[in-house]
């Protein structure tokens, strides 16, 4: 490999084969798409430099020392991709496995979802004061978290579970003004691609939020992210997908700092008036007009 014959070489070189040496260890992944030229430009050195370097480890020239710079990026990414399976029995192993592959995931969300594409999903959530999210099975528990925390920040935000009954008294009402967000970890996902169809109906902005591109959401949302959700035994992870949402709430209101606060103040007060009782004179007499 490369790097092996850098450090070998290393102490050896000239102080020009030095700068590109230190260039290529790091910038690997940048280099790895590089022509000699652009490589030498990066550098600050002339192209030959770029060449007698690969031959001064033993290449034949620069193509040869650039196809093992390429093996290992894709080796790298194919273990991002493809980590390694446990031992069996192993359950310690196995956790680290887990946690790697949720690692991976997040990787894979970032590379399918673009900053443009992330950009307009938040303004989205920003533009819209009443946020209405549509949770196929066990993804309510996500879609919960992040109605919660879009709460805390002023937004006047509800998680429903993907039930016709559920949907249709929940939507009733709907405005322009208001945004319903789709969330479904599987190819199906039929009652949330309907709840977003009644929406659209009703003038509203839609987005959603899925785990497969089979899923009829992708068809019909007006903004559409993907977020790598396998299948293990018989649910789809959700860590994955409760992080993208947690990090869709916090972008969406940082503007609303003020609010946060305020919330977090008003929470406080109630959990010592909850954990304290009722403090003294205070009328235990509750009104109900």
């Amino acid at each position: 490999m490369y790097r092996q014959k850098i450090q070998e070489y290393y102490e050896f070189l000239s102080p020009s084969y030095r700068k590109v040496a230190d260039y290529i260890l790091s910038h690997y992944y940048e280099v790895a798409f590089m022509t000699a030229a652009q490589l030498a430009d990066a550098v600050g050195v002339d192209t030959t430099t770029v060449v007698r370097f690969s031959q001064r480890l033993g290449y034949h020239g620069y193509p040869g020392l650039l196809q093992d710079i390429r093996a290992q990026v894709k080796e790298e990414i194919y273990a991002v991709y493809q980590p390694a399976a446990p031992a069996p029995g192993d359950p310690a192993g196995l956790f680290k496995a887990q946690l790697e592959q949720e690692q991976s995931y997040l990787r894979q969300a970032l590379v399918h979802n673009p900053p443009k594409q992330l950009n307009e999903a938040i303004q989205l959530l920003r533009n819209h004061k009443r946020i209405f999210l549509v949770a196929e099975g066990h993804t309510h528990a996500a879609a919960a978290v992040m109605a919660q925390q879009l709460q805390q920040q002023g937004a006047l935000a509800v998680a429903v579970q993907a039930d016709p009954v559920l949907c249709a008294a929940t939507l009733v009402g709907l405005g322009k003004q208001d945004l319903v967000v789709g969330i479904s970890a599987s190819d199906e996902g039929q009652i949330v691609a309907q709840a977003l169809s009644y929406a659209k109906e009703q003038g509203c902005h839609t987005l959603g939020v899925i785990g497969s591109l089979q899923n009829p959401v992708n068809r019909i949302a007006h903004q559409v992210l993907y977020v790598p959700m396998p299948t293990v035994d018989p649910f789809a992870s959700v860590a994955t997908l409760t992080a993208v949402l947690t990090g869709l709430a916090r972008a969406s209101r940082q503007e609303g700092r003020e609010v946060a606060e305020r919330q977090r103040q008003l929470a406080s007060q109630a959990y010592h008036f909850l954990i304290r009782g009722r403090p003294s004179g205070v009328s235990e007499k509750v009104s109900l007009s």
